[in-house]
């Protein structure tokens, strides 16, 4: 299948790609307020930063970000390195990836992080692209 090219908003230089197949997004509702489905997941993650590392819950995984569940606390734009295991009825999917703390919220009386994942080559996007497909399969 060929790529789908999306305009960007802001000028009309095509700027976005979006591939089909095995973790390609998939879309909650078409229109101009289009967001990515954010799959639900089982799943826990080791994080990485500032000489710390701490634990924490993946609530739910997106191409570009998850949102994380921990007891810890993290400043909004801390760099981190996550490795994320997805937890599946007969097996785990594991990976490494970057991100930045976007966004600090609450979830059932703990912080929950907003992560927008960093991809730097086509080898990490392609990380990104395989850990949301195996999040839609759960």
């Amino acid at each position: 299948m060929r790529p789908i090219i999306l305009p960007s908003t802001r000028d009309s230089e095509t700027q976005t790609q979006l591939r089909s197949g095995p973790g390609a997004p998939i879309f909650e509702q078409s229109g101009p307020h289009t967001r990515i489905f954010r799959a639900p997941v089982r799943a826990i993650a080791s994080v990485r930063f500032e000489n710390r590392e701490i634990y924490g819950q993946v609530l739910d995984l997106a191409p570009g970000g998850c949102l994380l569940k921990t007891e810890s606390t993290i400043a909004e734009g801390t760099k981190i390195e996550l490795r994320v295991t997805i937890i599946k009825h007969d097996s785990r999917s594991v990976a490494e990836v970057r991100g930045t703390v976007r966004r600090a919220t609450e979830s059932e009386g703990r912080r929950a992080y907003g992560v927008e994942f960093e991809a730097m080559d086509s080898s990490e996007r392609n990380t990104l692209q395989w850990l949301y497909s195996q999040a839609l399969e759960v």
